[in-house]
């Protein structure tokens, strides 16, 4: 082997050695794979997949502002005084609602939480949890509107008239463990047992139930509640322990109208209770508080698809004395307009004005309003 053929055979051995370690260094690794956000559509529009679960989470909300105005006219029996109250106010909220769900053999369960904030008098924020419970299958437990305004099921039974302020229906949220059921034919039922924040005696809960059926044509229902913790007058010595409430309730909806309906509510209560729905006041410095029976009339008018038309009136008999079951005899009456435009998605113009009429009552300290009580607003909501 000659000098020439000895460089030769070296270089070529350095030539692959060379080429060996580069095509090493060249190596890409495999990515490591990315799980995406994907759509759930079990439960309807906006869910999705919480990454890793399969549990489906939706958040939704709405951000309004309002400016309101007030006006009324409040004579004090005992000293003669008037007062008045006239002027603007403005209003801020934003909601944030958060809705995780997922299905079990038991059925679907549920956890939901809002949270919430408004801005302006009389309160100024912060940020709080206002509603939060868990659901599992039909059974709900935790802090969120009471069954007497709203079970989560039975459609038109909930709330009063079709505005947002609904008139005079009782609103409240509670602590509670209830059952909604959905049967065949539209027929649902619900029954709380909710808690009066230790106002009553010993361990009873407060008790509320519905029932009724809801279907193309509209709605029928009935609804009851029993406040164990209500102490009325005293009768032959004996004070009278608890208070009952009751409702009976119609939605009919208008034949080739779509989004057009009526409805008729009746109340029923047996004193100014917590299940009492309420009334037209004379603030400040009312005496009176909500009526033995009343009725609520409304009417949902959709002119066309992104306008409608709200209108109500309630009428009261026989307002109690706040906080007891002694009749003063006194009646009184309410009404109130809303027009609701829509003219993009999820943006809402909407104005709602409010007329209260209380009857004179005379001879104990306490004011009444013999003009009436004229109130409204103008609110702009983006909804998401």
């Amino acid at each position: 082997m000659n000098i020439k053929s000895l460089l030769l055979g070296s270089a070529a051995v350095l030539l692959a050695a060379t080429g060996a370690k580069a095509a090493d260094a060249i190596v890409i690794p495999e990515p490591e794979p990315v799980e995406y956000v994907r759509v759930c559509d079990a439960y309807g529009a906006g869910f999705f997949y919480i990454p890793g679960t399969e549990t489906c989470l939706s958040i939704s909300g709405y951000v309004w502002y309002q400016i309101g105005a007030s006006s009324y006219d409040n004579v004090n029996d005992t000293f003669g005084k008037v007062s008045s109250a006239d002027g603007w106010d403005k209003l801020t909220r934003v909601r944030l609602n958060f809705d995780a769900r997922s299905d079990t053999e038991w059925g679907t369960l549920r956890a939901f939480v809002r949270l919430q904030a408004t801005w302006g008098y009389p309160s100024d924020g912060p940020v709080a949890v206002d509603q939060g419970y868990i659901q599992l299958g039909g059974l709900m437990m935790g802090y969120s509107e009471s069954f007497w305004a709203d079970s989560k099921n039975g459609g038109p039974s909930n709330y009063g008239s079709y505005t947002w302020d609904g008139m005079y229906y009782g609103y409240q949220q509670r602590h509670l463990v209830g059952y909604r059921f959905n049967g065949a034919n539209g027929f649902f039922a619900a029954v709380s047992l909710e808690d009066d924040r230790l106002g009553g005696e010993g361990y009873m809960p407060d008790v509320v139930g519905k029932i009724g059926v809801a279907q193309g044509w509209g709605s029928v229902w009935a609804r009851a509640a029993y406040d164990e913790s209500f102490d009325g007058s005293i009768v032959g010595g004996n004070l009278n322990e608890g208070g009952f409430a009751g409702q009976l309730g119609a939605q009919i909806n208008m034949p080739n109208m779509p989004g057009t309906s009526v409805r008729i509510i009746g109340y029923y209560a047996d004193g100014d209770h917590a299940y009492n729905v309420g009334a037209p006041s004379c603030s400040p410095g009312c005496i009176t508080g909500g009526a033995e029976w009343n009725i609520l009339g409304a009417l949902n008018y959709q002119v066309n698809p992104t306008f409608g038309i709200q209108l109500a009136g309630q009428y009261f008999s026989d307002l109690y004395v706040a906080g007891t079951d002694v009749s003063t005899g006194t009646d009184a009456w309410a009404a109130e307009i809303g027009f609701i435009w829509m003219p993009v998605e999820n943006f809402e113009v909407r104005t709602e004005i409010h007329y209260d009429d209380r009857g004179e009552f005379q001879g104990v300290a306490g004011g009444y309003d013999p003009d009436g009580t004229v109130s409204g607003f103008l609110r702009f909501t983006r909804y998401f």
